[in-house]
């Protein structure tokens, strides 16, 4: 189970091209009573929510990512001049303090680590 509180995110993806050099960045996101809203320095905004599947003993992972217009994504898919929304889901064992999966997006493969940093105040 994930618990609700300010984590660090990093990004990794081997970018399509010839040299495949991973790529790389971060973001920050919220978890709170099942939602998720998060960022990162180039723009990227996210919202979606969040649930322990007891069964596979994960945390499934929804959002959905508001890319900036001309944004390039760590995968190479570019989102044009207006902007774009992208879709995506994963399943992250909780493990502490560093909880990672490999997800899809927008057809690449890009390796996310969730750092718990502190719980959230109490008001």
């Amino acid at each position: 189970m994930l618990d609700d509180g300010i984590y660090g995110l990093s990004f990794e993806s081997r970018a399509a091209g010839a040299d495949e050099t991973p790529a790389w960045g971060e973001g920050l996101a919220m978890l709170r009573d099942g939602r998720i809203l998060g960022s990162d320095p180039h723009g990227g905004v996210f919202t979606g929510s969040y649930r322990y599947d007891a069964e596979r003993g994960e945390a499934v992972v929804a959002v959905r990512l508001a890319v900036p217009p001309d944004g390039v994504l760590l995968t190479g898919y570019e989102a044009g001049p207006d902007g774009t929304f992208v879709d995506v889901t994963g399943r992250f064992s909780p493990s502490k303090p560093v909880s990672a999966a490999v997800i899809d997006v927008a057809g690449m493969p890009m390796t996310v680590e969730l750092r718990f940093v502190g719980p959230l105040p109490l008001n």
